[in-house]
């Protein structure tokens, strides 16, 4: 016969206190799983919010202040507030990504979130709350856009002539239009942007001394509108200005006389880009003028739109090149008062002034006016700022 062991005395309810402890336990667990997965859900949420915002601010650079309103419209406080997330705080810095080119003044938005979410079970266990945090950089530009450019320079002879007309020994105006060429070479990257020069009316090269001369015997003659091909020399390694390049000399030393027609200068600088440009790259002229076209070259008909309707030529010349691709920004100063006119010093008809006549030769939205010629600075800044404007994108925090 066999007989049952019995149980030691209390074993049952040993048993039990373990099951319920691992209850507890496994329900714990589980809890703060849920808690936790809460927080994550949160954390993705500032994620997509700080993503939006740091790809809109990139999309206002190189403007500063821009880049900071965009990120504002587009992050935390604005369209893309993270819900169940309480306090959530947010920051906006911009930055120079080494990883990308262009840096004028800053090349990148980095945005930050920060906030806290509530727990649900973790409470507990003395967890009331998880932060949470979500960073992102966007960049832009983001990477290799090369460009090839053709400045082209009024140099008539009213930049060497005071507010009254009269004459002004020291061509402040012209001096004012090369420091605004210059600021806007050193936005440029010459490992990428390729810079030709050109001039309107053309110059007389000379052998010796500076290369360009005010002085030529046949104004708008067929030759010298382009003084340098496009070319990548401009800049020293450290950045500084090259000056005994092609171009920052020419720049420095070019005169000024004659009088305006833009049409031709315009073709030139076309040709230039279409005969040394480098395929697939966008093409772009920046345009200087401080006055209305009155003339065109003797060489063509005297009826010819050349001579007739300078400026409404300009127009013409300026349509054909921007439809083949071409970019074109134009910069006026003081022009408002100028009116159109023959060659015959009749005005052209239908009447046009400069100012009308530079807003129409422009790409759209790409004229830039300023009654001072002393913003030439300010105004190519401006303009290279929005030539190096470029699609923004996600990149690594630590680029």
């Amino acid at each position: 016969m066999s007989h049952r062991r019995p149980h030691p005395a209390g074993e049952d309810g040993q048993s039990l206190i373990i099951v319920v402890l691992f209850l507890a336990v496994a329900i714990g667990v589980c809890a703060v799983a849920l808690d936790i997965g809460h927080a994550y859900l949160a954390q993705r949420r500032l994620q997509a919010s700080v993503d939006a915002a740091a790809l809109a601010g990139a999309q206002g650079l190189p403007d500063l202040g821009s880049a900071n309103t965009l990120a504002g419209q587009y992050g935390n406080g604005g369209a893309n507030t993270p819900s169940g997330v309480d306090g959530v705080k947010m920051t906006v810095t911009t930055r120079c990504l080494k990883s990308s080119p262009k840096c004028v003044p800053a090349n990148a938005v980095a945005v930050t979130e920060t906030g806290s979410v509530k727990t649900l079970f973790a409470g507990i266990f003395g967890i009331g709350s998880i932060d949470v945090k979500a960073t992102a950089t966007a960049c832009s530009p983001c990477g290799e856009k090369p460009l090839d450019i053709m400045l082209v320079l009024d140099r008539t002879g009213s930049m060497c002539t005071d507010s009254s007309g009269g004459p002004d020994p020291n061509c402040t105006d012209m001096q004012n239009a090369r420091d605004g060429l210059k600021t806007f070479l050193g936005l440029m990257d010459p490992t990428l942007d390729h810079v030709g020069f050109a001039v309107l009316p053309p110059a007389r090269s000379l052998a010796g001394g500076c290369p360009y001369d005010g002085d030529s015997s046949s104004w708008y003659g067929p030759t010298n509108y382009v003084l340098v091909p496009l070319a990548g020399d401009y800049k020293h390694a450290d950045g500084t200005l090259n000056s005994s390049s092609n171009l920052v000399s020419a720049i420095d030393c070019v005169q000024a006389n004659g009088t305006t027609a833009y049409a031709n200068a315009l073709e030139a600088a076309q040709a230039e880009l279409v005969k040394d440009g480098r395929p697939g790259v966008q093409k772009v002229i920046v345009m200087m003028s401080d006055g209305a076209a009155n003339t065109g070259p003797p060489s063509y008909p005297a009826k010819s739109p050349y001579r007739v309707t300078p400026c409404h030529q300009g127009e013409t010349s300026s349509a054909a090149i921007r439809s083949a691709g071409t970019l074109v920004y134009t910069a006026g100063y003081d022009v408002g008062h100028d009116v159109c006119k023959s060659y015959t010093g009749a005005n052209e008809s239908p009447a046009i002034t400069a100012l009308q006549a530079l807003q129409s030769i422009a790409s759209p939205g790409n004229f830039y006016n300023q009654p001072d010629a002393a913003q030439m600075n300010t105004i190519f800044s401006a303009i290279a700022a929005d030539i190096l404007h470029g699609t923004s994108k996600l990149v690594d925090n630590n680029a």
